[in-house]
């Protein structure tokens, strides 16, 4: 609820702040019309984009965060080119936040600008918008000469989650920078179809980033691909323990038996976070092979490893129930 319900004296004591001369007192002015949200308070925070003082812009900029439609887009588009790196940034953040597509026109517009930092800007916008009017231009810039700028682009292609941006979006799994990488290979996530989408998810394990390959690790799981089972459990011995627990988490989700020795040997490592993915994903496979792997580890140091272990062994024990039940039931 804003502190300024049908206040329009309160409203109006704030709009005349803003023609004060002590900037301290216009940016109190603009943080309380920001929260307000009335109409008549729109125009005024544009204008005050153009304030001489760094921090009211600043306030206008964020302030604008509770207001839609293509004029604020275009003020805060405008304010991208402000001098202040600060104003900049913020006006750039709050562009990512709205997800209305009024204005998506204006920030495609800008996604041919001279300046990265504005095309990098228009495309972080559109990402939420998901206006499928920004399919072309995105894929124009993932051919952008600045890194950030692809980024973003591949970002808006995963968001959008159309077929068209599949050939786009593989070509960009091999990217010379490593964040274009991993964002391309996060974006893939939505293509449930296989092909070569699904060679490019799976080779990113390899990518000399670890950070792409935990994107990776993670992607093979959400998209459930089977021939992922023997990458993933060669990741499980990969340098970065981040890689190992995403890689944990799709394996417990793919439910391959032949991923319990490598699982079970990660029981063992220093990092809790890991003993916990590596005991869930045992629990999730609930193959018997993997209790007498369990047992070791009821006692645990960490209390939320010992609560996965005994479930895990609970899981395999009624499976192992299930199995033997069906068993007895089958005809001789």
């Amino acid at each position: 609820m804003s502190l300024f319900d049908d206040e329009e004296d309160d409203v109006g004591e704030l709009i005349a702040k803003l023609r004060s001369s002590d900037p301290e007192a216009r940016r109190v002015a603009l943080m309380g019309l920001g929260d307000a949200e009335v109409a008549e308070a729109q125009p005024l925070l544009i204008v005050t984009l153009r304030d001489a003082d760094v921090g009211v812009r600043e306030a206008a900029a964020r302030a604008l965060d509770a207001y839609d439609g293509a004029d604020v887009v275009q003020a805060l588009l405008d304010a991208l080119g402000d001098p202040a790196d600060s104003v900049r940034q913020v006006a750039a953040e709050v562009l990512a936040e709205k997800k209305s597509p009024d204005g998506a026109p204006l920030l495609v517009a800008h996604v041919t600008h001279a300046d990265p930092f504005v095309r990098s800007a228009a495309l972080r916008g559109l990402v939420e918008r998901r206006w499928p009017g920004a399919l072309g231009p995105a894929l124009a810039a993932l051919r952008d000469p600045a890194a950030d700028v692809r980024r973003m682009a591949a970002s808006v292609l995963g968001w959008l989650q159309s077929p068209d941006a599949l050939p786009g979006l593989v070509a960009a799994c091999s990217d010379p920078d490593a964040s274009v990488r991993r964002t391309a290979v996060g974006a893939l996530v939505f293509d449930r179809g296989g092909g070569p989408a699904d060679g490019a998810v799976i080779a990113a394990l390899a990518d000399e980033s670890w950070l792409v390959r935990e994107q990776a690790a993670d992607a093979i799981g959400r998209l459930r691909l089977s021939g992922g089972v023997g990458p993933l459990i060669a990741a499980m011995g990969d340098p970065y323990w981040q890689v190992r627990v995403k890689a944990a988490a799709s394996l417990g989700k793919l439910g391959d038996a032949h991923a319990v020795p490598s699982l079970g040997a990660n029981l063992a490592h220093s990092i809790s976070n890991l003993r916990k993915e590596a005991a869930a994903a045992l629990g999730a496979i609930a193959d018997v092979s993997a209790q007498p792997i369990l047992e070791p580890y009821f006692n645990d140091p960490d209390p939320d490893v010992r609560k996965l272990v005994r479930w895990a062994l609970e899981r395999i024990a009624q499976a192992t129930h299930h199995r033997d039940a069906a068993r007895s039931d089958s005809p001789a």
